[in-house]
């Protein structure tokens, strides 16, 4: 936490939920072991285990296929590992799956789900939902097995088939989806020790988009290797669980485009050559020209090849709804104003926090602006972060769909139709970039869908470097960038005086710095705007100085700079701060009797969100100190100062302890400070 963290605009899901391959109908007679690699960007990040066993269950022999996934990844910056453990009941008379369940887990985000097959009727369960759901089964339904695919053999491989359609039982959605599989060819695999003749399919899931290349043992119909976006699974030997390191999934989620926009909220127009092809949602030329983009290209298989022109135009708040609104009846609406299993509307918590925050509002316009801009100031920005609208709200913390989600639920929780779109945005980062990104609109009657964007302090508006995909409605979702370039761009001047002249009024500021570990930054001029260049990292522009002498970042509340000065008034540092907010999640089990009665309401855990990481205040010695797991250290702390900071004992970082209308203790925030020399 010693440099300020990235805007990290990026709508990061569970990427492993597709790693199970669709199977069939299959048992074994005795034990079986097998390891498969996982590679993401040719980094071997992970590993999945299958044992597979003869059990007794409920008096009825089964074959159980247990499987545990577990992969090391990464995300700009954030380190976060997925775990994943299923269960497959097979029944051994008929080859048929009849039970499935999953465990995931990511960061602070668990979900789990499970299918219970009889007959012709799915009964599908997920913590994602508040009530089970029915789906009524194909006859030739396949459940996902990972292991032996005999009906591709079957067809494949025994038979002269070269494309074929399957109806599959996708256990991440809780529905069936159709399955096309093509022969694309056959190969000699080398894999864990043993050669294999495999034949490869492509497969497409026809509902999502999602492409994936599968190869097949001909002599087992065993699955032996499969690429899907950017992931390689392949058989391979126990030793693998000892040789894994964590994957950097940026390649996947960001294409950089080397033009620095530093204020990129400022953007009123940017045209982009762009060739991606999502997954989630089919789309085709038509649904990717919306009010305030245009796109004109081509779309074959999902695959968008073209130029989008953006410029979205700002809502003015005239002919709002009334609020509460009345939207009942409106046929189309209705799928926006319910609950969803990520957006938990109906939930009470949410409900009761939603009127809080629109106490007072005149319309429906101003009721969403209060909902976004709460959204923006109280939850902190983390991957993976909460997942769903109501985890967001337990931990603060989320990525950009967390943060969507929780708007969406506030406002559906009013009566104001809202949903989460998704597709990519510019942001500063890399030397400047496209990174996946989710957002919101909510309906405002004559005006139609408006575009708000919590995650990025955008709480009535979305800048113009936002490029529209579709509504979200999958799991599956993702960008998958190929290039994307950009051709021309505008933004709005933060300031009336030109440039050249802002070089000589921030002229004292100006130049190179060099702080922790040598690293160098630079400060200059930029559409109007003092801009601190992080070389590699992020621009961040900088409002003018607040009486204090503290330039807030424009686009992020939790980063502010100062500078010092030497006795001949010269700039000789500057201090970057970064605001860390960790929430209180517990009291301490026992409090001893010297503890200070003033002390007392500090004591307890608290969560920083972006790591997955517990933080402890405790008493030590006569003063608070915070055990810290990431460092494995305890650090005391100083004294309050005049404003209530409690400075650490090495006299870098600062800890303020923030507290409710009531006065309770509810988080603590860091003033984590890197400084920087003058060159």
């Amino acid at each position: 936490m010693n440099t300020p963290r990235s805007i990290r605009p990026l709508h990061v899901l569970a990427i492993l939920l597709a790693l199970v391959v669709p199977g069939c109908h299959y048992y074994a007679a005795v034990a079986e072991e097998h390891h498969y690699a996982i590679e993401i960007n040719g980094t071997l990040c992970g590993y999945s285990t299958l044992n597979s066993s003869m059990k007794e269950i409920d008096d009825r022999q089964v074959e159980v296929i247990d499987q545990e996934i577990f992969v090391m990844l990464s995300a700009l910056g954030m380190e976060f590992n997925t775990e994943i453990r299923m269960a497959h009941h097979v029944d051994p008379a008929s080859g048929r799956v009849i039970y499935q369940e999953s465990e995931i887990k990511q960061g602070p985000v668990e979900v789990r789900t499970s299918v219970r097959v009889e007959g012709d009727t799915a009964h599908f369960s997920s913590t994602l939902s508040p009530e089970d759901k029915t789906v009524e089964l194909p006859p030739d339904v396949i459940l996902e097995n990972p292991l032996y695919l005999t009906h591709l053999k079957k067809d494949f491989v025994d038979g002269d088939a070269t494309e074929k359609t399957y109806p599959v039982f996708d256990i991440r959605e809780g529905e069936v989806h159709r399955m096309q599989y093509t022969k694309a060819g056959t190969e000699r695999l080398d894999l864990a020790g043993g050669s294999f003749d495999a034949v490869y399919l492509d497969q497409m899931d026809l509902d999502t988009g999602v492409k994936v290349r599968l190869w097949i043992d001909t002599a087992t119909g065993q699955a032996v290797k499969i690429h899907v976006m950017n992931r390689e699974i392949y058989l391979a030997d126990a030793s693998v669980t000892r040789k894994i390191d964590a994957a950097n999934l940026d390649p996947s989620i960001v294409s950089k485009v080397d033009v620095s926009i530093a204020d990129f909220q400022a953007i009123t127009y940017m045209k982009v050559r762009a060739k991606i092809e999502p997954t989630g949602l089919w789309v085709d030329p038509e649904s990717l020209n919306v009010p305030g983009q245009r796109f004109t290209g081509t779309v074959e298989e999902n695959l968008v090849e073209g130029v989008f022109e953006i410029e979205h135009r700002r809502y003015d708040g005239s002919n709002p709804p009334p609020f509460p609104p009345d939207f009942s009846g409106v046929e189309a609406l209705e799928p926006y104003l319910e609950r969803g299993d990520l957006i938990e509307s109906d939930d009470p918590v949410l409900r009761k926090k939603a009127h809080e925050i629109t106490a007072g509002a005149t319309d429906s316009w101003d009721a969403a602006r209060r909902i976004a801009e709460w959204v923006a100031e109280n939850i902190d920005y983390a991957i993976p972060g909460g997942g769903t609208a109501r985890g967001a709200y337990d931990i603060r913390a989320g990525e950009c769909g967390a943060h969507s989600n929780l708007v969406a639920a506030f406002c559906r929780s009013l009566g104001i139709p809202a949903r989460v779109v998704w597709g990519c945005m510019y942001i500063p980062n890399f030397g400047g970039a496209f990174g996946q990104h989710g957002w919101n609109e909510v309906y405002m009657g004559e005006a139609g869908w408006v575009p708000l964007d919590a995650t990025v302090y955008e709480a009535d508006y979305v800048d113009s470097g936002h490029i529209r995909i579709g509504v979200h409605e999958s799991l599956a979702t993702a960008l998958n960038p190929i290039e994307l370039e950009v051709l021309d761009y505008r933004v709005a001047s933060a300031s009336d005086t030109p440039d050249a002249a802002l070089q000589d009024e921030y002229a004292p500021y100006l130049g190179g710095y060099t702080g922790p570990r040598g690293r160098a930054v630079e400060l200059r001029v930029q559409d109007g705007s003092l801009v601190v260049d992080i070389p590699g990292q992020i621009a961040l522009p900088l409002n003018d100085p607040d009486e204090d002498g503290s330039w807030e970042c424009k686009i992020t509340n939790r980063v502010f700079v100062d500078f010092e000065r030497d006795d001949s008034n010269e700039v000789v540092e500057m201090r970057i701060h970064e605001l860390v907010r960790m929430n209180r999640t517990s009291d301490p089990e026992e409090i001893d009797e010297d503890v200070p009665a003033e002390l007392v309401p500090y004591l307890g855990s608290y969560l920083l969100a972006q790591v997955n990481a517990e933080f402890t205040v405790r008493y030590v010695d006569g003063s608070l100190a915070v055990d810290d797991p990431l460092e494995k250290a305890t650090v005391r702390l100083q004294a309050p100062d005049e404003r209530g900071g409690w400075l650490d004992e090495y006299g870098k970082n600062t800890i303020h302890f923030d507290t409710d209308d009531d006065g309770k203790v509810i988080s603590l925030t860091i003033d984590a400070v890197a400084k920087f020399r003058k060159s």
